[in-house]
């Protein structure tokens, strides 16, 4: 789907006619609160579905009333632009939709008998005849996209074959299927399995769980497999039905003969009730014997990770297979209009161009509680991995949910080249009821087009907080009413903690500090992982700290594995077991140092971990970091470790 912007009044009037709309006057597309839609989810046909010529199929939509009045069977969808492929000009709604109801609107079409990449625009029309949509303006289509090849099929299927792989994890080879609950790792099949967006897949997938823990994996190894030209990886991706704390990373990886095995594509997913389709091209292994592995690991604690890959397959001759998987995308990316009238032509993708990849919230963390009416400044870090510059001419924009006072645009502050990061911040103010609330924001480039983050670039990414009737803050971290200094480039000076932030656990009564810049995630009494600043732009992925706690533990150390020295250290009259280890997995690197020391019944450990890629045989090898300025912050870090009373 995309949405498309109405330049006049007169323009939808052409575009209504050409539709062959019943004969009523038609209003232009309006912005009220009254008619509003929001897209839920793709519940037929995602996005890039491959048919054969003249094949017929149909598109169901879900969408939700998030306006104020009750959608009457009066009520149609209409098409709006692009290839009509057969369909009516116009379905009436099945039955009434009241505000915050849901709906599933259908609509039968036919391949064109062209090859090509074809999108179909549609909206909604009320009882008047007025035209409304998705989006914040209530104006914006939303669509079906498919690709029409003269034979489009399952080159090779990884839930079908899934036996035939070799399945493993540290704690060793793991049995196909897996058993439920196996503190290992395990693989299951699922018939039709549901994803975190509530909706159940049409297509069989794969439920992976990683080893249970810290940074556990699970991997499935495939028997090589012959590459041909217009080869396709695809799947629909995501966290299972449930799974509210999943955190995981998806990665491909591949093996060709016995050369190193290398990382083709790599995607982290959070549980926020989405799911993403992956259609990756596979024309650079064309020709070549490829051992594919199905890589799922555990972004911190495992506990709680479900993964799901939803009809995983590589797809032959001219693109995505034909599922049914349903998959939630957001509103999706606005194009620029070029021509009064919609051409109908096959070749209308979304822009590449601009795409963002979402770095870290700089401040307030998701599920910040603030006081009601508390002022906040929301900064978040994000990357241009697109392929145009960001000019001072893009806006961060407000897209939807809980405004929080924040403005509908604000302008760049500078331009942001490929490759580049910003630190971009919005003044918002906590509602006046108490409850739970996001906002979620886009960019919107020069010409008006909304992109986002994920692998369309159609997301938006959100500030969430809870506000509470008293001024005092959940074990979150506070957050800062002004941004905080940018992430400094890494030296090995001395490092002043004059304004670090200070973690505290009050169960154990310890305590110690941490930079600005940071993130705590998913602290509890007995464990918490802090992300911590590095320089970008070499082969350092990320950098980060992990806090354990373990009752009668012996003897006390680190609960990462892999340790090849340790040492009895004294800091601030404190002596702790330091320990360090390099281990490697599928060509990531994880460098650590711990820290250990028994306090009452309890283990305490700090285990810093400076996370790299391995360059050894990439095609363009990224500047390695410097492991002496990058961990010069541990040193300061347990400089400030104390215990409480």
């Amino acid at each position: 789907m995309r949405s498309f912007y109405k330049v006049t009044a007169a323009v939808m009037l052409l575009i209504l006619a050409l539709s062959i709309l019943p004969a009523q006057q038609a209003s232009p597309a309006y912005a009220a609160t009254c008619d509003w839609a929001q897209f839920i989810a793709d519940v037929t046909v995602p996005d890039g579905t491959s048919y054969a010529p003249g094949t017929t199929f149909r598109k169901t939509w879900r969408l939700k009333n998030i306006g104020t009045c009750t959608w009457t069977t009066s009520y149609a969808l209409v098409f709006d632009s692009g290839e009509k492929m057969g369909a009516p000009s116009a379905v009436n709604f099945p039955n009434s939709v009241a505000p915050g109801q849901t709906v599933d609107l259908s609509v039968d079409m036919t391949a064109p008998s062209s090859a090509g990449h074809y999108f179909s625009y549609w909206k909604l029309r009320n009882a008047s005849g007025a035209i409304f949509g998705i989006g914040s303006t209530a104006n914006k289509a939303f669509w079906a996209e498919i690709y029409v090849s003269s034979s489009a099929g399952v080159g090779y299927d990884f839930t079908a074959n899934a036996a035939s792989a070799t399945w493993s994890s540290a704690a060793g080879t793991l049995a196909f299927p897996g058993t439920e609950g196996n503190a290992g790792g395990f693989a299951l099949k699922k018939d039709k399995p549901k994803f975190e967006s509530g909706i159940e897949a049409g297509n069989p997938g794969l439920l992976v769980a990683p080893q249970n823990v810290y940074n556990g994996y699970i991997q499935g190894v495939y028997p090589a497999f012959r590459v041909e030209k217009g080869d396709r990886f695809q799947a629909t991706i995501g966290c299972e039905y449930g799974s509210t704390t999943c955190y995981v990373e998806y990665r491909l990886n591949y093996q060709i003969g016995s050369g190193a095995v290398k990382t083709f594509w790599t995607f982290r997913e959070k549980y926020e009730g989405w799911t993403y389709n992956v259609n990756l091209n596979l024309d650079s292994l064309a020709g070549q014997d490829v051992k594919f592995t199905l890589f799922t690991s555990a972004y911190g604690s495992a506990s709680g990770d479900r993964a799901l890959w939803g009809n995983p397959v590589i797809s032959r001759a001219g693109g995505v297979i034909a599922t049914s998987t349903p998959t939630v995308t957001g509103t999706p990316p606005t194009p620029t209009a070029t021509s009064a009238t919609p051409t109908k032509t096959p070749t209308v993708p979304p822009s590449s161009c601009d795409k963002v990849q979402f770095i870290s919230d700089v401040t307030v963390p998701d599920g910040t509680t603030f006081a009601p009416g508390t002022a906040f400044a929301k900064t978040w870090r994000l990357k241009n991995v697109g392929s145009c510059t960001w000019t001072t001419a893009y806006q961060l924009v407000f897209y939807s949910g809980e405004k929080m006072g924040g403005p509908d645009a604000l302008a760049f502050p500078q331009s942001v080249a490929p490759g580049q990061t910003v630190d971009i911040t919005v003044n918002l103010t906590a509602p006046n009821t108490a409850g739970t609330y996001r906002g979620n924001w886009m960019f919107k480039n020069a010409s008006g087009a909304l992109f986002g983050i994920g692998s369309q670039a159609n997301k938006p990414w959100w500030v969430e907080i809870k506000v509470s009737g008293t001024a005092a803050a959940t074990d979150t971290p506070t957050a800062t009413t002004t941004p905080p200094t940018p992430t400094p480039t890494a030296t090995a000076t001395q490092i002043s903690t004059a304004n670090w932030n200070t973690y505290q656990n009050n169960k154990y009564k310890f305590l110690f500090k941490f930079p600005p810049g940071s993130i705590v995630t998913a602290q509890t009494d007995s464990a918490g992982r802090i992300f911590l600043p590095f320089t970008s732009g070499t082969n350092l992925l990320e950098k980060f700290l992990d806090v354990s706690v373990v009752e009668n533990a012996n003897p006390c150390k680190t609960p990462t594995s892999g340790a090849t020295s340790s040492q009895t250290v004294t800091i601030n009259n404190i002596a702790f077991l330091k320990e360090a280890g390099v281990t490697t997995s599928s060509g990531n690197i994880y460098d650590f140092v711990a820290y250990s020391v028994s306090k009452d019944n309890a283990c305490i450990s700090l285990t810093f971990t400076l996370h790299s890629s391995d360059q050894t045989n990439a095609a363009t090898p990224l500047p390695s970091f410097n492991k002496v300025a990058e961990s010069a912050v541990f040193d300061t870090i347990m400089s400030t470790f104390a215990f409480g009373q």
